[in-house]
């Protein structure tokens, strides 16, 4: 079972919403560590279908950098919005990547 399939559980209404895919899908990208990935889990409610971004983003003030842009680059574009190309700048190789997947499972 993927990390993926492991958040979802038996949510499958998620693979065909482009907003809620993406964000699943940030947060089971590599970059996250465990403890990470538990904590913003925690503010994901996918009973009610409920995001509290507050809540994940007060958390992610102790990740790591890269990981805190995917959060914002992932609150984006649930929200519809545009990803700020200055901030995927700042991110490695494998961040520019995960990002660039996220942008295709959102507008797929």
């Amino acid at each position: 079972m993927t990390t993926f399939q492991h958040l979802i559980g038996p949510h499958l209404w998620i693979k065909r919403s482009p907003e809620w895919n993406a964000v699943m899908e940030a947060v089971a990208l590599p970059l996250f560590r465990d403890h990470e990935r538990q904590t913003i889990m925690q503010w994901v409610d996918l009973e009610t279908q409920h995001i509290d971004w507050n809540q994940i983003h007060h958390a992610a003030e102790r990740f790591e950098p890269e990981s805190r842009i995917l959060l914002h680059v992932a609150h984006a574009l649930f929200n519809g919005g545009d990803c700020q190309l200055a901030e995927i700048g700042e991110l490695s190789s494998a961040g520019r990547s995960a990002a660039i997947l996220l942008i295709g499972q959102r507008y797929r």
